[in-house]
């Protein structure tokens, strides 16, 4: 990790094998990055607090589509602070799991910090705003680079959801892209956030639809060329449906997506997925699932192609 006067070299990545499977546990350091601050609250409020940062990359050709996703959490308590971190890479419809792992690390009062672990490491800059993750396992290496801002949005609950000018080293190929930089908190007995969408498109086409948590609605923002958007309401049905055994239910293939005044018209269908099932008590059980999509998005009169990420979320 890199803080203050600790600069660490840009890494050289070799070419980036497939690569599944967890990392041993590995001593947390003990320095974090300052990620964007939830609110401040009293330590006493820690320990029934998640904080959820999600860090995607994300290329925007219409043709094809790599995403890196980053999902990180931490809960605080009194003892300590539990974290996970999980990575996938996707293309071609194809999801690959390369890191997952679980650790404590030392109580603080300010358990939203990103800390790094393992063969996961961060670049942090002079702010404190978080520059780059790399990850580096005997062979297998990647980074994932976070430039300039884009666009810079907030959710009704205090998420924030930033958009930036990013990169991915992939070997000595730098592939431009855009990426998400989203914060969001709950607390552990309330709702959980819910599902999101992030897609990308020409002209630089940035799209993101959040669920309000248990409430069943959507809210999407959204960046073309140099206009901004935002929609408070979005309508979201699933136009296709698939068995999903492990959990005894039906999860979505397909998705029909509309504001009220149909000002913004989305169709996507799923061309890779990637589920697992949660604990439960009752016959149906909770599903986590990423899929990689793509469809057609009718803005301010034209169609776009998009492709992109929904993290999908049934409880």
């Amino acid at each position: 990790m890199t803080e203050g006067n600790d600069v660490r070299p840009k890494v050289l990545v070799a070419v980036f094998l497939a690569v599944t499977g967890c990392v041993g546990e590995a001593p947390s350091p003990q320095t974090s990055e300052q990620g964007p601050p939830p609110a401040a609250e009293p330590v006493r409020n820690f320990d029934d607090r998640i904080y959820e940062r999600n860090v995607v990359f994300m290329t925007m050709g219409a043709d094809s589509a790599i995403i890196v996703p980053w999902l990180l959490r931490s809960a605080g308590s009194a003892q300590g602070v539990e974290r996970t971190a999980e990575a996938w890479l996707a293309r071609a419809g194809l999801w690959e799991p390369f890191f997952t792992d679980r650790w404590e690390s030392p109580a603080t009062r300010s358990p939203f910090r990103v800390h790094p672990h393992g063969p996961m490491d961060l670049v942090v800059g002079p702010d404190g705003a978080l520059e780059e993750i790399l990850y580096e396992e005997g062979p297998r290496q990647l980074e994932v680079i976070i430039d300039e801002g884009m666009s810079d949005w907030s959710g009704n609950l205090g998420e924030t959801f930033r958009v930036h000018q990013g990169a991915a080293h992939f070997g000595n190929q730098r592939i431009e892209g855009l990426i998400l930089d989203m914060s969001r908190i709950h607390r552990r007995e309330g709702p959980a956030p819910g599902e999101w969408m992030f897609l990308t498109g020409p002209g630089r086409l940035a799209l993101l639809i959040v669920e309000a948590g248990e409430s069943s609605t959507y809210t999407a923002w959204g960046r073309w060329g140099e206009e901004e958007y935002r929609w408070p309401e979005m309508e979201v049905e699933w136009s296709a449906v698939r068995s999903f055994e492990e959990a005894r239910r039906d999860v979505p293939v397909g998705w029909e997506l509309n504001t009220p005044d149909r000002a913004l018209a989305l169709s996507l269908v799923s061309t890779g997925m990637e589920l697992r099932t949660g604990a439960g008590e009752g016959p149906l059980l909770p599903v986590e699932g990423l899929y990689q999509v793509s469809g057609s998005l009718v803005l301010a009169g034209d169609s776009i192609e998009v492709r992109g990420l929904v993290r999908h979320l049934q409880r």
